[in-house]
């Protein structure tokens, strides 16, 4: 199974989000890296606000994989977009946090 690292964060309190670096090892053994956007707002209704951001963004990432995105994934994006790529995804991440 593919591996994810999340790297670095930066805070935006502009655009009420965390910026994120996330590198993908992938089973073949090549390594992707994607900037992911989380706001705060998704971050709340994902975790409650009791999860670290880096957690939350580390879960939907894994999430995307299991379900065979990672080989689309964008190289910037907002981690709100997942809704898009998986519906349902809200009860599973709100189940997995």
């Amino acid at each position: 199974m593919s591996k994810v690292d999340v790297q670095t964060e930066m805070e935006n309190t502009r655009q009420k989000c965390w910026d994120y670096t996330v590198l993908v090892r992938h089973d073949s053994g090549d390594t992707t890296q994607h900037r992911v956007r989380l706001s705060w707002a998704d971050h709340e209704h994902w975790s409650g606000g009791r999860i670290p951001p880096s957690r939350v963004v580390e879960t939907v990432i894994d999430h995307l994989i299991a379900h065979g995105v990672d080989t689309t994934l964008p190289p910037r994006f907002d981690a709100g977009k997942a809704r898009r790529w998986i519906p349902g995804i809200d009860r599973e991440l709100r189940s997995a946090l």
